[in-house]
């Protein structure tokens, strides 16, 4: 059954974790709230670390003054693997520009990071990918809704917001990340000229983009 993720969410504890993460904001005062909604356009990205499953320690302040993609996302979500094969292509593509890409897993419950190593593995994905299995991250950015990526500027700013994945996004997205990368581009890191403006056909309207639940499937 779909479920909103609440700020009292607290997913089950699984064992051999290879994620450690640290979020290293003022929501550590308990006090904080957590955010409501998916922060919003302009405001501080949280900082964070977190060991990718090839245990590699990245830290969001570490790429200050590149153009960040951070990707939710789920395995079991019908399209995951599509969706990241995407996600790579445009960071491959744009990478001379400045670009860095982290995806980010919420597989949780008996699969957990786990069923995110076979599933990453099983479809050769390259670029760097973590696991937030208790939401740890995902809750200081507000993620209600997977797949959900926040394109954070090379000042650390939350630059863009994509929820959902379906037809016709690829363009979308790499349209944010050429406005991002143009946005602070140097002499350095010259941002590319704006991809194909012609719009993408919509996907039909019983399609269905955006994973709003994020508690392990119960089928198998």
């Amino acid at each position: 059954m779909a479920m909103g993720m609440m700020t009292a969410l607290r997913v089950l504890a699984v064992g051999s974790l290879l994620l450690t993460a640290t979020v290293l904001t003022a929501a550590d005062d308990p006090a904080t709230p957590l955010p409501e909604k998916p922060l919003e356009i302009g405001v501080k990205a949280p900082a964070f670390t977190l060991t990718t499953l090839e245990g590699t320690e990245i830290g969001l302040e570490a790429w200050r003054g590149h153009v960040v993609v951070l990707n939710y996302f789920i395995t079991w979500y019908r399209d995951a693997a599509r969706h990241l094969g995407v996600m790579e292509t445009l960071a491959t593509k744009y990478a001379p520009q400045g670009l860095r890409l982290l995806s980010i897993s919420l597989d949780e419950g008996q699969g957990g990071p786990g069923a995110t190593q076979a599933f990453i593995s099983g479809h050769n994905i390259a670029h760097p990918v973590a696991t937030d299995p208790e939401q740890q991250v995902a809750g200081q950015y507000g993620v209600r809704a997977l797949p959900a990526i926040f394109i954070i500027d090379r000042d650390g700013k939350v630059a863009a917001y994509h929820e959902g994945y379906m037809e016709g996004d690829d363009a979308k997205i790499e349209q944010m990340i050429v406005a991002a990368l143009a946005a602070g581009a140097t002499d350095e890191q010259p941002a590319e000229a704006a991809t194909d403006e012609a719009a993408a056909d919509e996907a039909p309207a019983d399609e269905e983009p955006v994973c709003k639940c994020f508690k392990q499937s119960d089928q198998e």
